[in-house]
Order: structure tokens, then C-alpha cells, then sequence
């Protein structure tokens, strides 16, 4: 191993540990140092590979529109480390990896950089992450390995402007489409804007014969990533209910309104690659393309359904091409106007996430050690006889309850069911028919839950009296007699 090459692998390591440090604090929601903390999506998407392990299945025992290759995630967190541990090792072989594929991608395409000017250079994507990741473990997270490593192989045609492109880059988007299509379809944003950009140059330069073999390999990737989810689910005839829940319930849940929430000033982190380009004079066309295309693209989906903070995970790959561009021309910025300008651009961009990195991690401060969430669980969990677990269901309460508890849900629908009521009334109808027919014995919610949903209001009232009460949870159990 040569001295350069050696000297790149301690370089990667201290790159790495920054990364373990980062989530150790941040991903709060499954860092061993806060054993108190669960949340919300992430305790669903952690249930779900508890269940997986005991047999359960995503779909038919837990609804949900995430996609299938999330759940595996979770799963293989279980198998390698039951409770959180595992699946935060996930999350730092995620993040080293995004980490290694910025730094790859900063010195191939962008100028060669030592240590400290990559920890620099890594300080905005920490900055924006620290804020968007709301805990850790969530699909966006988990997204952005295979965005980067899409990003990075598509950099050969686009940064060198070759004049065809090799049909096995096209096989690898499409197996990062297709995996990133059944974790959370609006999470392919980039790799969607990769494609079109490779194809109108090659459609512009006439070089069909290379268009079709991409276009097939693409597709070939996308079956090789259907695949898998395809035989799982197959063997227990469940493909037709995960296809419905990720794609038809996916598509009513994603589209049922359009406006930027108060995250949506992250996307000026996502603008300031549009400043640098500018200022820096960028005159790559493709590359051009790309960033504009991509952009476009995420404006729109971010705005799409109900936008929170951790949608704005996505913008961090297009934001490290400004960064990129940056670093490889910080000697060659020129007239003093331009550096004024670069310096109000980046106050402008990332003012907003410092604030919420600032905020938000004294707020993760305060949880150190506030075990209280998990008392008022286990509190209420004390009163349910052993042999009354398996009916237990949970109805607009944290899915952290189940999980604490290792109860699994008596209904499929286990989370977000007002919601769901109100975009699917075939939802509410099952619901209903379960309650008539085979109703829990036990039902909880949270201690301040106000009922929306009249079927279960009326359910409620009718049927059920409340058994205990604490600071976080109610306990309903079905009347005798």
C-alpha cells in the first residue's frame, strides 16, 4: 500500500468517527446513549423488524405505505442486535458510506483536499443533518447511501462529458431506484434527475443504440431490486396487499395537498449550489442540467403531502455540489464582490439550519437521562393481565407503547388510524367490521387524545370504560357482561 493511499485510509477513518460522534448525539432515537428515547416513526419501523423476527409480516400485520426494503433494514438490525443497538450500527455503516462517497467524489471530480478542509467541507452537511434527522432511522436517512453512490457513478458522463454512457452505470441506478422506489418512492428524486439529464444528451447527440441499452440495463436494475420483495412476499400471498399499501394508499397519502412547511427554508441550503455556480462561473452544461433538474424536482415533491422536517434530508446531495465547487475554486473566486456575495449567499442558506442545529440539540441535551415517556409506557402496560397481551391495540398512540413493551398490535392498523380513516374508507370499514365482530379487549391511547373518528367514538362510549389513566396513556378495557 502506498504511502498516499495509507495516509487516504486514516484520513477516511477520522472522516468516519466524525460521523459516529454525529449520530451518538443526533440520532437520539436509537443512540445507546439515550435509552429512554423511542419516538415515533422510528418505533414503528423498529416494531416492525421485531415483529419480522417473530414471524410477523409487513402489510398483512402492519400497515403502512413505507416500502419493503425499509422493513428489511430493520429486520437485519434485529437479527444483528435486538432493541436499538443494531440498527444504529446500520446507521453508521449508512453514514460512513455517504461519507466515503463525498470525499471520493470531492477529490475525483472537484480537486484533492486534505483532513481538515474535508471536515469543512462536512461541517454543512452535519449542520443540515442535524436538524432533519429528527431522531434517526428514517427513510430519507437510509436513502441517501444509494443517492450518493448513484451520483457518483453517473459523474464519469457527466463531469467528463463522455460521449456514451456505459450501460452498467445505468443497471446500478436502476437497482438504486428500484430500492429507494419500495423504501419511499419521493426519495428517487435525484436519481430521476440523473437519468434525464444522461438521457437528453444522448438523445441530443443521436446515440440511440446507446440510449435502448441503458434503458434496458435501467430497467433490468429495477427488476433486480423488485425482485427480492417480490419472492418474500410471494411466498405468503401477500404481494398484491405490500403493492397496494406502498404505491395506491402510497400515492393517495403523498398527494393530497401541496405546501412548503416551515422546514422549507432548507431548501435555500439546496439553492446555494444554484449562488456558487453562478458566482463561480460553472459552465459544465450537463452538470448544469443536473443540479437545475434536480432542484426543480425536489421543490416539488418536498412540497407534496404532508412535508416534514425529515424530507429535507434530500437535499443534501444536491447542496454538496455548491460545496464541491466551492472548495476545488476557493483560490480562484476573483473580484472581492464576488466573495461578499459568496459569504451573504451562504448566511442566507444555512442561517436557518445553524438556528435549528443550535436549538434542536439543546433540546436533545435536555432528554439525556428523562426516562419519563418510558415510566408512563410501562406504567400502564402493568395492568394488562399476561394472558390479555396479544389483545392490545393501540389506537393514535405512540408506536413506542408496543415497543417498550414488546406487545405486538392487535389490528394491522397500529398507528396514524384517523388519518388513515380519513384518506381511505375502506380503512375505516375494516376497522369497524373488527370492532363489531372481534373487538381488544384492551385499547390504548395517548392521555390527551381527543377522538375525531365518530365510528370510534361511538365504539368507545359504547363499549369500553376506562380502566387507568397516567400522564401519558389511557387505558380502555371492554365492558363485562
Amino acid at each position: 500500500m502506498k504511502t498516499m493511499e495509507k495516509r487516504e485510509w486514516g484520513y477516511m477513518l477520522c472522516i468516519w468517527g466524525s460521523g459516529i460522534v454525529f449520530l451518538l448525539y443526533f440520532s437520539y432515537l436509537t443512540s445507546p446513549l439515550f435509552p429512554w428515547a423511542y419516538g415515533w416513526d422510528s418505533a414503528f419501523f423498529q416494531l416492525v423488524g421485531a415483529g419480522m423476527k417473530q414471524g410477523y409480516i409487513p402489510y398483512r400485520d402492519f400497515f403502512d405505505m413505507k416500502g419493503p426494503w425499509l422493513f428489511f433494514i430493520e429486520y437485519l438490525g434485529q437479527l444483528i442486535w435486538p432493541d436499538r443497538m443494531g440498527i444504529f450500527l446500520l446507521q453508521c455503516v449508512s453514514l460512513g458510506s455517504v461519507l466515503f462517497l463525498v470525499r471520493r467524489i470531492q477529490r475525483k471530480y472537484f480537486g484533492r483536499v486534505g483532513l481538515i478542509e474535508s471536515l469543512i467541507t462536512f461541517l454543512p452537511l452535519y449542520i443540515v443533518l442535524s436538524s432533519t434527522i429528527e431522531g434517526g432511522n428514517l427513510t430519507e436517512e437510509w436513502s441517501l447511501p444509494f443517492l450518493f453512490f448513484s451520483l457518483y457513478r453517473s459523474l464519469d458522463f457527466i463531469m467528463e462529458e463522455r460521449e456514451e454512457h456505459r450501460p452498467w452505470n445505468g443497471f446500478l441506478y436502476g437497482v438504486c431506484f428500484g430500492i429507494l422506489a419500495l423504501i419511499r418512492i419521493t426519495n428517487t428524486v435525484l436519481i430521476c434527475a440523473i437519468v434525464l439529464t444522461i438521457a437528453i444528451h444522448l438523445i441530443q447527440n443521436r446515440k440511440w443504440k446507446n440510449l435502448l441499452w441503458n434503458a434496458g440495463a435501467f430497467l433490468a436494475g429495477i427488476a433486480a431490486a423488485f425482485l427480492p420483495p417480490l419472492l418474500y412476499f410471494g411466498v405468503f400471498d401477500e404481494i398484491g396487499s405490500m403493492l397496494y399499501a406502498v404505491f395506491v394508499f402510497g400515492f393517495i397519502y403523498g398527494t393530497e395537498g401541496f405546501a412548503i412547511g416551515t422546514g422549507g427554508l432548507f431548501i435555500l441550503a439546496l439553492l446555494f449550489t444554484v449562488f456558487v455556480f453562478v458566482l463561480t462561473g460553472q459552465r459544465k452544461k450537463r452538470l448544469w442540467m443536473l443540479v437545475l433538474v434536480n432542484t426543480a424536482g425536489m421543490m416539488i415533491t418536498l412540497g407534496m403531502g404532508n412535508s416534514t422536517l425529515h424530507d429535507y434530508i434530500l437535499v443534501i446531495p444536491g447542496m454538496m455540489f455548491g460545496l464541491w465547487q466551492l472548495a476545488g475554486t476557493r483560490q480562484d473566486i476573483g473580484a472581492g464582490w464576488k466573495r461578499a456575495f459568496l459569504v451573504a449567499a451562504a448566511f442566507l442558506c444555512f442561517a436557518y439550519p445553524v438556528r435549528r442545529m443550535a436549538a434542536d440539540g439543546l433540546s436533545i441535551l435536555r432528554q439525556a437521562g428523562d426516562d419519563t415517556e418510558y415510566r408512563y409506557v410501562t406504567e400502564s402496560a402493568a395492568s394488562i393481565p399476561e394472558e390479555e397481551r396479544g389483545q392490545v391495540w393501540c389506537y393514535e398512540c405512540h408506536l413506542r407503547w408496543n415497543l417498550i413493551t414488546n406487545i405486538m398490535p392487535y389490528s394491522r392498523y397500529c398507528g396514524w388510524q384517523e388519518h388513515y380513516m380519513q384518506l381511505s374508507p375502506q380503512i375505516e370499514a375494516e376497522i369497524y367490521e373488527m370492532m363489531e365482530t372481534a373487538p381488544p379487549v384492551w385499547i390504548v391511547t395517548k392521555a390527551s387524545a381527543e377522538i375525531q373518528n365518530e365510528m370510534m367514538r361511538e365504539q368507545l362510549g359504547a363499549r369500553y370504560e376506562v380502566f387507568t389513566e397516567n400522564g401519558g396513556y389511557r387505558l380502555y378495557r371492554l365492558k363485562r357482561g
